[in-house]
């Protein structure tokens, strides 16, 4: 077992990593539009699923703040193909991206 960051294992990556992805704020579900109708009872029954704090989410696991953030980062790395930021960065503002374009300069 070996351990990472604020005391987080390969156990607790394994074991908590589907629920804080699910639970966070890259991954949001909602129904209708509260928000817009100013339907309050609402938007509080959704507020888990449009995405919880990290504060929030380790409250609800009884984890730390900083190892549900560490987990949540590591998750993002993984997840996510960060390559798009870099590609819509050098393309510039105004401009569409096309395939054509790649290495294009």
């Amino acid at each position: 077992m070996s351990k990472l960051r604020f005391g987080v294992t390969d156990q607790m990556m394994e074991k908590y990593s589907d629920e804080i992805f699910f639970l966070g704020l890259n991954f949001q579900s909602r129904r209708g539009d509260p928000v817009r109708l100013r339907d309050q009872a609402e938007i509080e029954k959704q507020r888990e699923g449009t995405g919880l704090t990290d504060t929030q989410i380790a409250d609800k696991l009884d984890l730390t703040m900083e190892q549900v953030h560490y987990i949540r980062i590591v998750l993002e790395h993984k997840r996510f193909d960060n390559t798009n930021y870099a590609k819509l960065y050098k393309l510039g503002s105004g401009k569409r991206y096309r395939i054509e374009r790649e290495g294009a300069d």
